[in-house]
């Protein structure tokens, strides 16, 4: 298991997996947004889908747990590198 000393996130058990992986463990209307791009583009996971590089190796899916655990959302990142999708 990946521990991030910087993050107050829980890191999933999962082993490294293909960014289309990770985007087909979550619902597809869910909205992602782009936290490494200008701008930070938001689009549900169908449109990312289609923009992403899905064979991509080497991410994980993350559930972040906010207001003592009462509100939850989920979080794409890339292992050791600075590809990250948040929920909206």
């Amino acid at each position: 298991m990946n521990r991030h000393p910087e993050s107050s996130s829980s890191v999933s058990d999962s082993p490294s997996l293909m960014l289309g992986q990770c985007l087909n463990l979550l619902h597809k209307d869910l909205v992602l947004v782009d936290m490494a791009s200008p701008g930070k583009p938001t689009h549900p996971v169908s449109k990312w889908k289609k923009l992403l590089p899905l064979d991509a190796p080497g991410y994980e899916l993350r559930t972040m747990s906010f207001n003592h655990g009462r509100t939850q959302k989920k979080s794409i990142a890339k292992i050791g590198g600075p590809g990250l999708w948040n929920e909206w």
